[in-house]
């Protein structure tokens, strides 16, 4: 390293060893704004500052592959795909850019291509003559040895960094001289042997990983950089952008953020674990372009993340703006009248640690089904007039019927409440019976509660709060502490869109923490979604969000809120019976709350995959997919390291054409097995951990 460069300037921690995130990584927790940003020009496309969110994907040929892969990156930006990345394995890889680039030139296709640099800086520096943009990999762009557990001294620590500097420092004097940008993608399962040993495979390891590798940029007057944290976990995805952004303030950085969930998988899997972890992120105002990362053709990807970024990019302009504007400014007058939120350091009670899951603390519900305490968090579904309950009720804790519902007529192996206008039971008593053997859940409008008289004879009983967009923070703020003075057994809000339940709800729990800590239920419905396409590929982004409308409600605001350690309870209302139940399910199996099926952790195909991806993956799910509470990785390769499947019990990997490793977490146990005996030795492998069930 040169003399003039001291370590000092790049050291991770710069803000000391100690440097634990406790500041507030969001202005206000309980209002919408879009996180600020510097512009970072990626081609002719802009990233952060006033700009929307961008969306972009990935091609999966060969990328010596000239023609095929032409084709397939014209295929998404038709698609509505703005960014388009291909994946660098070598220079000899990363040299045919050019034709690529040639090619869709000619073909009038100017939409920025990015290259995909793991493992090689003679790559990176190839490439970044004929691509937008490069993504590199700080845990292995200056690193060929993965996962060697040793300790660092201090000198040694300084010698890594040393090293870094000088593979990084030239592609970043290369980029700044032709205007290129780049992204530092950190993955949670690739980080450096440094990291590990200091931080661990944590959100803090990601950040740290990031902040070596900017500071380095910076030290040559570069910026144009976009950061994504990536984890096929969700809860640790969230976790370590929020933090990294809190880090960026105490650094004065404003780079914008990718946002995405790596090995998402495929089908309502892929979509629920990407909406929890880029949603709840976007709730925040964090996030500045987004991949989804699905098994499934990349094409498919794009309706997906269109429908995930127009929900948010509404709020530029238009009624969504106009109501996000009020709310924000009801809730800066509840501020200053002394509501008891302490913003400053997010230190609100209600919330916990926006970098942990901590769950909020509440009074354990009066009789009927537990909620709340220490009992865990339990699951409904909403059935309206004319609907009948799932055969298989197996999993669930309690189902609400609709008013004008008949009721079940039969006694049921869960807890069955029925909703009632609350002006039309003022005399409720608790010792009166029901045919139907179904409890009272209290039904209102914020602003009926508002002025209107509570009875003493509800004391006690469960409560759905209706927000309309005419409801203001003040509205919910007040008519939530009239309900407390009745000790509810459980409260759940049901918003309408525009409506962040998110929002709602963290206020909600604030609220109720200076008064009476009531369990709160996250109630989901699908709301009209198909109106808010509104950009490129807005056909396909509305028919997603209407096909799928209460799956990424579900995901965004109820899963988010679990990741965050709020909600006693899920109520959801997909549509149909059959669908709520299963998607309350697979959304405490996406938060980690509760496995009750197998969980797989499975990549998106690119150009490095060694076998296919989707045909594999249907296959091991069909063999393994009783296995209850179990965890599989189906991974196309290793470059985003074992720990990538940390999560997962078992790994299948591709290490080479034709050959599969399989891995007991993070360790590898068979190496270069051949595709065809592949299966049975997974299988066997589970037998030999005493993970096996027969179906």
């Amino acid at each position: 390293m040169s003399s003039a460069v001291n370590t000092d300037q790049i050291r991770p921690f710069s803000t000391g060893p100690e440097f634990q995130p406790e500041g507030n990584y969001v202005d206000n927790p309980f209002q919408y704004a879009r996180r600020l940003t510097r512009e970072v020009m990626v081609g002719s496309v802009g990233v952060g500052g006033n700009n929307p969110i961008r969306v972009q994907s990935m091609t999966v040929a060969p990328t010596l592959d000239t023609e095929a892969t032409v084709k397939e990156a014209m295929e998404l930006f038709d698609a509505g795909c703005e960014i388009v990345r291909i994946t660098a394995q070598g220079p000899k890889e990363a040299r045919n850019l050019e034709n690529i680039r040639k090619e869709l030139t000619q073909q009038g296709y100017n939409g920025p291509l990015v290259a995909d640099i793991h493992f090689s800086p003679r790559a990176a520096l190839t490439a970044v003559e004929y691509v937008e943009k490069v993504r590199i990999n700080p845990g292995n762009f200056a690193d060929t040895k993965m996962f060697a557990v040793r300790e660092y001294t201090e000198e040694e620590y300084e010698k890594e960094l040393e090293r870094i500097h000088e593979s990084f420092k030239p592609l970043v004097l290369r980029a700044r001289q032709l205007g290129r940008s780049m992204r530092i993608g950190v993955n949670h399962g690739s980080l450096s042997d440094r990291i590990m040993n200091r931080y661990g495979d944590t959100p803090r390891g990601m950040v740290e990983s990031a902040i070596e590798f900017i500071k380095i940029a910076e030290l040559y007057d570069f910026k144009d950089i976009i950061v994504s944290m990536k984890a096929s976990n969700p809860q640790v995805m969230i976790q370590a952008y929020r933090m990294l952004v809190e880090r960026f303030r105490l650094e004065s950085m404003d780079y914008p953020l990718h946002l995405g969930v790596t090995e998402a998988g495929d089908g309502k899997d892929g979509r629920m674990k990407s909406a929890c972890g880029i949603g709840a992120l976007l709730e925040d105002g964090l996030g500045d372009t987004i991949r989804v990362s699905l098994t499934e053709d990349a094409v498919k990807e794009i309706p997906v993340a269109r429908a995930l970024a127009d929900l948010y990019n509404r709020f530029r302009d238009g009624q969504a703006a106009q109501f996000i504007s009020t709310w924000n400014s009801s809730i800066n007058v509840l501020n200053q009248n002394g509501m008891a939120v302490e913003v400053a350091g997010l230190r609100c009670p209600a919330l916990g640690s926006p970098y942990q899951t901590v769950r909020r603390k509440t009074e354990k519900s009066h009789g009927m089904t537990d909620f709340g305490g220490t009992h865990p968090v339990r699951a409904g579904i909403f059935l309206s007039s004319g609907q009948s309950l799932p055969e298989n009720l197996e999993g669930l804790d309690f189902v609400v019927l609709d008013e004008e519902r008949p009721g079940p007529g039969q006694d049921l192996p869960l807890t069955v409440y029925r909703t009632l206008d609350w002006k039309s039971v003022p005399d409720w008593s608790p010792n009166k019976s029901s045919p139907e053997k179904a409890h009272p859940l209290l039904c209102a409008p914020v602003k009926e509660i508002l002025n209107g008289p509570l009875s003493p004879s509800f004391q006690t009983l469960p409560w759905i709060l209706k927000m309309e967009c005419s409801d203001s923070a003040a509205d919910l703020a007040q008519s939530l502490r009239r309900i407390c003075e009745l000790s509810p057994a459980w409260i759940a809000l049901q918003c309408a869109d525009p409506v962040s339940s998110t929002l709602a709800t963290r206020l909600a729990a604030e609220v109720m923490e200076a008064q009476y800590r009531a369990p709160l239920i996250l109630f989901s419905a699908p709301g009209d979604r198909a109106s808010l396409a509104h950009s490129s590929g807005e056909e396909n982004a509305g028919a997603e969000l209407q096909s799928h409308a209460a799956l990424y409600r579900t995901s965004i605001h109820s899963g988010g809120l679990l990741l965050n350690g709020l909600g006693d309870g899920i109520l959801i209302d997909a549509g149909d019976p059959r669908d709520s139940r299963d998607m309350a399910l697979d959304l405490l199996q996406t938060t980690r709350i509760r496995l009750y099926r197998t969980e797989y952790i499975s990549c998106p195909s690119c150009g490095r995959t060694l076998f296919d991806l989707q045909e594999t993956t249907a296959r091991i799910k069909s063999k393994t997919g009783h296995l209850k509470g179990v965890k599989i990785a189906v991974m196309g390769c290793v470059v985003n390291g074992p720990g990538e499947m940390a999560d997962a019990d078992f790994g299948y990997v591709g290490s080479a054409p034709g050959k599969i490793n399989l891995y007991r977490g993070k360790e590898v146990v068979r190496k270069n097995i051949p595709t065809a005996e592949a299966d049975q030795a997974l299988i066997d492998l589970i037998r030999e951990h005493n993970m096996w069930q027969d179906p």
